[in-house]
């Protein structure tokens, strides 16, 4: 099975070309230029598996994308490229949550494999979306997103909680106060497109892709311009 994957969610980005020969991985740099550098990015690491052209793609393979949460531009432009590639080359589409691809980093960790996991994102304004990832026998069950204060989420972790996720970067020194948490190393704080692409080879194999036409980015909030925007008739 050969696995496109797209990761526009935050920050640098990246996309990767995975079979069951290897993997290639690279970062789409700053992620104002992600629209930009996308489709030659895609091309190279295809490129770098053998794969020929993106045009190339087939049926059986599998084109994944992180839905989100993220940059309310970064998953337009992810999630729009993967869908044009499902539709003009045929290939599966797979959109891939966030929060299991941080679970799945985070799992890693020594002693991490067996705990719930708190994740929270940047949900801006001084405020955070989180979900708890636990462990089940094949990969994570994701709860529920809820957004909440950024210090009342801190004051809302239990006791040795492990703790990953973009928003310990904002909360740094309000998180480190509770020294009973395990934090997440930096590294492993962001999303990954190898990562994506493993979650998305498990769903395809099982048969749950997505429908193109329906494939939307999993914002979890509505942008700021859009919230200010005058009810109809208002």
């Amino acid at each position: 099975m050969r696995i496109l994957a797209i990761d526009t969610s935050f920050g640098s980005g990246s996309v990767a070309a995975v079979d069951d020969g290897g993997a290639v991985e690279r970062s789409l740099g700053p992620s104002g230029s992600h629209a930009r550098v996308l489709t030659a990015a895609l091309a190279e690491v295809a490129a770098g598996r053998g794969w020929g052209e993106l045009g190339d793609l087939k049926p059986g393979d599998v084109i994944a994308v992180i839905r989100g949460p993220g940059s309310f531009t970064g998953l337009r432009v992810g999630v729009a490229a993967a869908k044009a590639l499902a539709w003009t080359t045929g290939a599966r589409l797979v959109g891939v949550s966030g929060f299991e691809v941080l679970a799945r980093r985070a799992a890693r960790l020594p002693g991490w494999d067996e705990a719930p996991i708190s994740i929270a994102y940047d949900a801006g304004r001084g405020d955070v979306f989180s979900a708890l990832a636990t462990p089940v026998a094949e990969g994570w069950t994701i709860g529920p997103p809820s957004l909440a204060p950024l210090d009342a989420w801190i004051e809302s972790l239990p006791h040795a909680s492990r703790v990953t996720g973009p928003a310990l970067d904002m909360a740094s020194e309000l998180i480190t106060a509770r020294t009973d948490l395990a934090l997440a190393p930096q590294e492993v704080r962001y999303p990954a497109a190898a990562e994506a692409a493993a979650i998305a080879r498990v769903r395809a194999e099982a048969g749950d892709v997505d429908d193109p036409h329906t494939l939307l980015p999993d914002y979890l909030r509505q942008s700021y311009a859009e919230e200010r925007k005058p009810l109809p008739g208002g």
